[in-house]
């Protein structure tokens, strides 16, 4: 009898530290996908998507909180490095010291789509440039979404 309870336990035990494994691996390591990178359906909401260029890459499909999402987002990074390549490179420019900036790319956007509206040029097209950069990454955010722990609770950021 006191053999039996101690194996229950004993794999009790055992389950409950696998089981707070993969907790604290999804929940600080991996994240939790919210699902909203998946197209279910053409998009076919208010959102104006006047300011993308009719490529292939940018074809805008919807997740299931009916939000646009990219449907190749992979792709749409590539082409808008090329597309926002002005914006970009401006945006370095001018808020790399103040806000130590590291170059554009997948893990470093967050920082470029909070400035890129906030280019001073007295280059018209430039500062529409960052403005639409800023609306594209916005829009890319939507596409790469996960569920992380954090110290202030759980938050949706890209990966």
């Amino acid at each position: 009898m006191k053999k039996r309870i101690l194996y229950v336990i004993g794999t009790l035990f055992a389950l409950s530290v696998v089981c707070g494994l993969i907790f604290v691996y999804m929940a600080f390591i991996h994240g939790f996908y919210a699902a909203s990178d998946r197209p279910v359906g053409p998009y076919t909401g208010p959102a104006s998507l006047a300011y993308l260029p009719d490529l292939p890459c940018y074809k805008i499909a919807q997740n299931r909180y009916n939000q646009p999402i990219f449907e190749d987002p992979d792709a749409a990074f590539q082409q808008a490095t090329k597309d926002y390549a002005h914006a970009i490179q401006l945006v370095y420019q001018q808020f790399h010291e103040a806000y130590r900036l590291d170059p554009f790319g997948k893990h470093t956007y967050q920082a470029y789509k909070s400035l890129g509206w906030q280019l001073t040029t007295d280059d018209e097209a430039i500062r529409k440039q960052g403005s639409d950069l800023t609306k594209f990454l916005d829009l890319y955010e939507n596409s790469e979404k996960r569920w992380f722990l954090t110290p202030y609770g759980w938050d949706r950021v890209a990966p």
